[in-house]
């Protein structure tokens, strides 16, 4: 009721800028200030992921990676390469974040682990090209047999497929 005047009568109202041509004059746009901080933190959006995600988003690939090669049953040189380069990025983040709450992660841990454990295989499955010729007659060369390797690899596959959905859940 108090309000009715305002439905009923006519109001008019005038365009601020009379034209587009006005509106749409590139001399009057300012610059983009992008010295300053604020205006590239709250306008710009930017990364407001941790380093520490971004670290494990580096490592995800890799790891899925090396399941694979063990999927398709990859050759020695190309676990290898693959194992190098996890066993790397686990190094590089364990002293990135070694004195750090980081570290503390379930994430963090388990990277430390899948990557002691990839070192442990592509050792072991190194050493037995050099050893089975010599130990597979006796006790000792057990480790090296095909089955005991077979059966460490199958555990590296379970460790990593574990790993990798903790990781991803981190991330």
């Amino acid at each position: 009721m108090q309000f009715e005047y305002k439905r009923t009568s006519v109001q008019e109202t005038q365009p601020f800028y009379r034209t587009i041509d006005e509106f749409d004059h590139p001399a009057q746009f300012k610059n983009v200030p992008r010295e300053n901080p604020s205006y590239i933190d709250i306008i710009l959006k930017k990364d407001k992921s941790s380093p520490y995600i971004n670290d494990l988003n580096d490592v995800i690939p890799l790891l899925e990676k090396l399941q694979k090669c063990i999927q398709n049953n990859g050759n020695i040189q190309k676990f290898n390469a693959i194992s190098s380069s996890i066993i790397d990025h686990a190094d590089y983040i364990a002293q990135k974040y070694a004195d750090k709450p980081e570290r503390y992660y379930i994430s963090f841990s388990k990277l430390q682990n899948i990557a002691a454990h990839v070192r442990t295989v592509a050792t072991l499955r190194c050493e037995s090209l050099v050893y089975i010729k010599y130990l597979a007659a006796q006790g000792e060369g057990q480790i090296y047999s095909k089955e005991s390797l077979q059966e460490q690899i199958d555990m590296l596959e379970r460790d990593l497929d574990i790993t990798i959905k903790i990781l991803k859940d981190s991330t």
